[in-house]
């Protein structure tokens, strides 16, 4: 994950309100950022919380090598 993906997710929300919002700790989402990686199953969720502004692909191209791919049916 580049710095320009984690801002985009740190102005999109913060990471107590990702927290709350996944049921984790915000100490875990910083984890995350610290590290550069969100686990693959909290990546969809995260896309959720974040109402789309963040796809899938842009979280973790390897798992999700589409553009589309992990987007909701309405969102392609």
């Amino acid at each position: 994950m580049n710095k320009s993906l984690k801002e985009k997710i740190t102005n999109t929300m913060s990471r107590v309100d990702i927290g709350a919002q996944l049921g984790i700790s915000s100490q875990a989402v910083s984890k995350w950022m610290s590290q550069g990686k969100v686990p693959a199953g909290r990546v969809v969720p995260l896309c959720k919380v974040l109402n789309w502004a963040v796809t899938p692909h842009e979280i973790d191209p390897g798992a999700y090598p589409n553009p589309t791919d992990g987007l909701p049916r309405q969102e392609h």
